[in-house]
């Protein structure tokens, strides 16, 4: 079975045609992908596993044909036998175009840099989980975060919401601004060349933080309690957060979420296991709702746009016709509780969405209208996914 994995511009599920000839016809199989859209695709992230290409040994490259050369590869073991199993590569795609590649036993040549996707628990700053790509950096709080605030002890953090890292460069700075805050608390949220961090969480959603919405009232769960990680590399990162069950309205609700960033793309997918509910919600903070909400229920995602100190700011989630059930705001003069709402039905025990952000200071778009641009083509994306085929 062949996969593909969204992500760089543009999200997609997989749709998966798979054409098996004899090893002796095909020593090296050719894997083709192809956009089946009329419109272009920047950069999408391909997964291929390794025995449909005839490959035990879990050492792999991809060549593209018609260079001839080496493209950017990650394995992964996705059974945790400590064996590789699939191996992903990105592709750029025009409409209705095709490219194809050789993926074959061997090591990579090519030497790997600091611009790459990241993600790791931080304990030295309480115990944050933060995760980045060559774009955009977010980060969430752990249990001794929420234990601080419980307790009355200064610098903690009580809240499930998304953090933004506003970056401006596309190498990792994750390392390096934890390194800073060592001797400075302050460090990264001041703008030291390669941006910073000054967008406010606190009991809001952030950009994309979870719950559920009954009655007009957002619940939603308390700090991860858990964590793990899967894979860090140069093409993708995937980690796995849990949450203690949460009471909504007399119902106890229970999340745990597999949250993974591709090389190239403003937004991080999150896929979360719910239970006791059959509706979830995802949201971005309104802050002082100095901003403007849009949406599009026909590609479903909903934006905030904003002034921020000085930039403007535009938060977003996008989901496919299968998990979009339509959108809410909340506007009220409580702290932290005016968000826009993005509702999501649970289907087969779990909801898919994405989150992601642009920030003028980083000069990634023009302005908002650019963005939605951008949100409209990553949406339609997720409903027409590339095909992949193995000869």
């Amino acid at each position: 079975m062949i996969l593909t994995k969204m992500k760089k511009f543009l999200p997609i599920s997989a749709m998966v045609l798979v054409f098996v000839f004899s090893r002796c016809s095909a020593p090296v199989p050719t894997v083709t992908v192809t956009n089946p859209a009329d419109f272009n695709r920047v950069i999408e992230t391909v997964e291929v596993k390794l025995a449909d290409v005839n490959i035990q040994n879990g050492k792999a490259i991809v060549i593209d044909q018609e260079s001839d050369k080496e493209v950017l590869s990650q394995l992964i073991d996705t059974d945790g036998d400590e064996v590789s199993d699939v191996i992903l590569f990105q592709v750029e795609l025009k409409a209705n175009e095709s490219k194809n590649f050789w993926v074959k036993e061997g090591e990579s040549s090519i030497e790997p840099t600091e611009v790459k996707t990241f993600a790791r628990f931080v304990p030295e700053r309480t115990d944050d989980y933060t995760w980045e790509n060559d774009r955009v950096a977010f980060r969430t709080y752990g249990p001794e975060a929420q234990r601080m605030v419980e307790e009355n002890i200064p610098g903690g953090t009580l809240s499930s919401g998304v953090d933004c890292w506003l970056k401006k460069v596309d190498y990792s700075i994750i390392d390096k601004w934890y390194a800073g805050y060592q001797n400075d608390h302050m460090y990264y949220h001041s703008d030291h060349g390669e941006g910073l961090d000054n967008y406010h969480v606190g009991s809001s959603r952030g950009c994309g933080g979870t719950g559920v919405y009954k009655n007009g009232v957002l619940y939603t769960s308390k700090n991860f309690v858990a964590h793990k990680s899967f894979f860090n590399g140069p093409v993708s990162t995937e980690f796995e957060l849990d949450y203690m069950p949460y009471d909504v309205d007399g119902a106890m609700v229970k999340e745990r979420k597999v949250i993974s960033i591709d090389l190239g793309s403003n937004m991080t997918k999150f896929v979360v296991y719910v239970e006791g509910t059959d509706t979830l919600t995802s949201g971005v903070t309104f802050h002082d709702r100095k901003g403007t909400f849009s949406n599009n229920d026909e590609l479903g995602w909903i934006n905030w746009y904003a002034p921020h100190f000085g930039e403007e700011i535009s938060n977003a989630i996008v989901a496919s016709s299968d998990y979009y059930a339509g959108h809410s705001k909340i506007e009220t003069d409580v702290p932290d509780a005016s968000q826009g709402l993005l509702h999501l039905k649970v289907v087969d025990g779990k909801v898919e969405f994405y989150s992601g952000f642009f920030w003028s200071g980083s000069k990634q778009f023009e302005g908002n209208e650019q963005w939605e641009a951008y949100l409209n083509v990553f949406a339609k994306c997720l409903n027409t996914p590339l095909k992949v085929e193995v000869k």
